[in-house]
């Protein structure tokens, strides 16, 4: 009577075979992990583009005018004015606070015009912004004081750090939502042609959100 021949591992082949799966998944890290970029930037365009048929309708019941003014905060005039419903949309999916829960009541999110001028606020009909393309109206916001993103955005000023600043955070772009309707990442070296009203914008953040970068 034979005996049964057993099919097993030797020690060397178990540690082949590992060895060949770890350097599969160090291959394919780097991979997914700008899959899972990509999907975090697609999503936060497709929260700028709701957030804009917000203001939209805003702007239209409003006399056609939207901004960030002092002392007030333009998501809670959307929310409370019942033009959005879910609050998640006003957060970019890949900064650090990326659902309305936890924004401070709107304070931490996507970062909107901020003057405290209403002859310079957004205005669909305003002259100024014969070039609508380039108008944006909010984006993916930061500020170094709070390491946070910021609802107000400020970036004609690289020293008051508690204003938020076009954030580079979607590989190397920033998301931003634009007067015609559009949204679109944008790299930092693209932005010195665009305009938050009444100035052109000259300041961003870095990726780390550590440094002001000087665009102009």
């Amino acid at each position: 009577m034979s005996g049964k021949i057993k099919n097993c591992f030797t020690l060397i082949e178990a540690l082949v075979v590992i060895s060949v799966i770890s350097i599969l998944i160090s291959l394919l890290l780097p991979s997914l992990s700008k899959a899972k970029e990509q999907i975090k930037a697609i999503a936060c365009l497709n929260n700028q583009k709701q957030c804009g048929l917000a203001i939209q309708s805003y702007m239209s019941d409003f006399s056609f005018y939207f901004y960030s003014a002092n002392g007030s905060k333009w998501t809670s005039q959307l929310i409370n004015n019942g033009y959005i419903k879910n609050g998640d949309i006003l957060c970019c999916p890949a900064a650090k606070i990326n659902r309305y829960a936890d924004s401070s009541g709107g304070w931490y999110t996507y970062g909107a015009i901020y003057t405290n001028d209403a002859s310079s606020c957004i205005a669909m009909n305003a002259p100024q912004f014969a070039q609508a393309s380039k108008v944006y109206m909010l984006g993916c916001s930061f500020s170094i004081s709070n390491q946070k993103p910021m609802c107000r955005m400020y970036p004609q000023d690289g020293v008051s750090e508690s204003y938020g600043r076009p954030h580079i955070i979607h590989s190397q772009k920033v998301n931003m939502y634009f007067l015609d309707g559009h949204a679109e990442g944008r790299s930092g070296s693209s932005l010195n042609d665009l305009v938050q009203a009444p100035c052109l914008l000259k300041y961003v953040t870095d990726a780390s959100g550590t440094v002001y970068l000087n665009i102009q």
